[in-house]
């Protein structure tokens, strides 16, 4: 059996695993729960063309409807309303649903969302996943609704605010990691793209792309990126990483200077960052700096000094394979597809769990844990190995996780 027919048998598996926990599931997050497996049946339709991935989509999206007008949730991106929201409006987008069974709903939720992202804006909250940065991609997808342009316009406003100015350029602090935690009287700048500078670097681009305050955000852009390429490990090995996880005010290392590899964190997330801004800004400069780094991935970058050890989105091999593949069909360049072909292989050897879904598990130190949704579970591997097994499928669901 060749990769992709193994690829094919791996993904029926998953579907056979989710079929019965979308009807028990309560979780109604985009990326821990229900509403993100919505977006593996799109796209599975989308490859197989079979009715019935369709009928699942439309299932679960008639879940989410009932969750989002009966259960509490906060307004963030990963498991609020935000991310609920930005997944109903992504399947009309792409025609999985019709806009006239879903369009009366955002009218409620917009003021909702804009609550929470003004207050957690207003407290330096900028993580991507959990406070309101993240939720810039729900009113992103409003657009051009008069209170999208507003939210947006405002955190633009609010990041030019808060911005700390550094040597070389501007960042703003970290208010998630342990670290700061440990330390909150310093300024700590995460250099992670679920949580740090990175995603609000790829929020910006965005935000610039459909013309939302262009001079400020391009300014904000240019001045992050700027500092952010000078907290590189210039002295690290070649098996190291070129970027630490988290730096002080002096661009030193907290804790290891050597990051994972993987979409939540490290090299790979901040490439990702540079190519997107790159094509959004027009700058080549940027689309080099993300050349130089993914040729430096494929080059030195294993499972070992990776730190890879499960095949999921956020921070396993799955995730890596389809960074890598989709930043080569962008720059045609067929090193970064050839080398995507490798952690594949590796996603398809770590099914092996008798008792996990599909036969995998996530890695959760110092477990290994079961897991069906898109951010750590087989959702997010089935996303992942649909487009190996068929490129020509665009994977616009992607820009849940700033894939782009």
């Amino acid at each position: 059996m060749d990769q992709q027919q193994e690829a094919t048998a791996v993904l029926q598996r998953i579907c056979a695993a989710l079929d019965p926990f979308i009807l028990e599931d309560t979780n109604s997050s985009l990326l821990g729960g229900y509403t993100g497996i919505a977006l593996f049946y799109a796209y599975y339709y989308q490859l197989t063309g079979k009715e019935e991935h369709l009928d699942n989509v439309h299932y679960i999206i008639e879940k989410c409807l009932r969750a989002l007008s009966e259960e509490p949730m906060n307004g963030s991106h990963c498991s609020g309303i935000a991310g609920v929201a930005w997944c109903i409006r992504h399947l009309v987008a792409t025609g999985f649903i019709e806009a006239d069974d879903t369009e009366d709903i955002f009218a409620d939720i917009d003021p909702l969302v804009a609550d929470f992202m003004t207050s957690e804006l207003a407290e330096d909250r900028n993580d991507f996943l959990h406070h309101g940065l993240g939720t810039a991609l729900y009113f992103l997808e409003r657009l051009p609704a008069p209170i999208a342009v507003a939210q947006l316009e405002n955190l633009v406003a609010r990041l030019e605010e808060s911005a700390i100015a550094l040597p070389g350029g501007i960042a703003w602090k970290d208010h998630f990691s342990s670290k700061s935690q440990q330390h909150p009287d310093e300024n700590l700048f995460n250099l992670g793209l679920a949580h740090g500078v990175p995603a609000i670097i790829s929020v910006l681009a965005r935000c610039y792309e459909k013309g939302i305050a262009k001079e400020r955000t391009r300014r904000l852009i240019d001045s992050s990126i700027q500092w952010l390429l000078r907290t590189r490990n210039t002295t690290a090995a070649d098996t190291h990483s070129r970027f630490p996880t988290i730096v002080n005010a002096s661009n030193e290392a907290m804790g290891d200077a050597h990051s994972r590899l993987g979409w939540c964190y490290g090299d790979l997330g901040i490439a990702v960052m540079l190519q997107g801004a790159g094509k959004r800004l027009d700058n080549s400069t940027y689309g080099d700096e993300a050349q130089h780094l993914f040729k430096h991935i494929i080059s030195h970058r294993n499972l070992k000094n990776g730190a890879v050890h499960d095949g999921c989105l956020c921070h396993g091999s799955a995730g890596i394979a389809h960074i890598l593949q989709q930043a080569g069909l962008a720059a045609a360049d067929p090193a970064l597809i050839n080398a995507s072909g490798y952690w594949w292989q590796h996603t398809l050897q770590m099914n092996t769990w008798d008792d996990g879904p599909a036969g995998y598990k996530f890695y959760h130190h110092p477990e290994y844990i079961s897991s069906h949704n898109v951010l750590e579970g087989i959702a997010g591997i089935g996303l992942s190995l649909i487009s190996f097994v068929d490129n020509t499928i665009k994977p616009a669901w992607g820009e849940c996780m700033l894939i782009d």
